[in-house]
C-alpha cells in the first residue's frame, strides 16, 4: 500500500505563496501586509492568512508590530555580516561532507544547476538565476548526509534568498557568480576540496559589497 498525500489547507498555500513572494523580491523588504488585502489577493478569509503570517514569523520572514501591523523582515547591516560569516563557516563543511558522502550525485546536481544558470543568464532571466542560484548551494546540504548540518542551513536559507533578490546588481555581477560557481565546481570535480572551500568561502564573503545600503536601513 501507498502513503496517502495530504492535501495543502490554505493556510499553508498562503505561506508558501508569501514565502515564494519574500524569496523572489516580489515584496520589498520592510514592506508593509495587510491581512485584507492579503485576503482579496488569495481569496480566502483572514484567518488563514493570520495563521500564514504566525508561520512565517516564526521563520523570521516576517516581523509582526503590535498596534502596527505586519511587515516583511528588513535585515540590518549587522545581520547580513553575521549571515555572511555563517555561510562562510557552514557551506564549507557541507562540500566537503557531499564529497564524502554521495560525490558523483553531488557534482552531478550541481553540474546540472550550473546549465539552467546559463540559460537563465544567457536569456537575462536573472530572477530565475538567483533562484537557481539558491539552488546551488541548498544542494551542499542536500547530499551531505548530515541533518545537523542541513538543519542550521534551513534556519537561515530563507533569508539567503530574500536577501539574494535585493541586492543592487548588474550583468557583470551575475556573470561573476556563475563563473565562480564554475570554478567551485571543476576544483570539486578534480577532487581539491580544499580549493573549492577556499573559492566558496571568497564566494560567499563576496556577498557583502553587493548588498544596496537602501535595504538595510531602519
Amino acid at each position: 500500500m501507498k502513503s496517502i498525500t495530504r492535501p495543502k489547507s490554505l493556510t499553508e498555500n498562503v505561506a508558501e505563496n508569501l514565502r515564494h513572494s519574500i524569496i523572489s523580491g516580489e515584496l520589498s523588504l520592510g514592506q508593509p501586509l495587510s491581512e485584507a488585502s492579503l485576503s482579496e489577493t488569495f481569496g480566502v478569509s483572514k484567518t488563514p492568512v493570520r495563521e500564514a503570517l504566525f508561520i512565517l514569523k516564526q521563520e523570521g520572514l516576517i516581523d509582526i508590530k503590535p498596534q502596527k501591523g505586519s511587515f516583511v523582515f528588513q535585515p540590518d547591516e549587522p545581520f547580513i555580516i553575521e549571515l555572511c560569516n555563517f555561510r562562510s563557516y557552514l557551506e564549507p563543511i557541507a562540500i566537503e561532507e557531499s564529497m564524502k558522502a554521495n560525490r558523483s550525485a553531488f557534482l552531478e546536481a550541481l553540474g546540472v544547476c550550473i546549465v539552467k544558470m546559463e540559460h537563465k543568464f544567457n536569456n537575462k532571466d536573472f530572477a530565475n538565476f538567483l533562484l537557481l542560484d539558491g539552488e546551488f548551494h541548498e544542494s551542499f546540504f542536500l547530499y551531505c548526509n548530515n541533518s545537523l548540518l542541513s538543519k542550521s542551513y534551513q534556519l537561515v536559507q530563507y533569508h539567503i534568498g530574500a536577501i539574494r533578490s535585493h541586492l543592487t546588481s548588474n550583468e557583470n555581477a551575475y556573470e561573476e557568480i556563475l563563473n565562480e560557481h564554475r570554478r567551485i565546481y571543476q576544483l570539486l570535480e578534480n577532487d581539491d576540496i580544499e580549493g573549492a572551500k577556499a573559492e566558496l568561502k571568497s564566494h560567499v564573503l563576496n556577498i557583502k559589497s553587493l548588498i544596496d545600503s537602501c535595504i538595510l536601513q531602519d
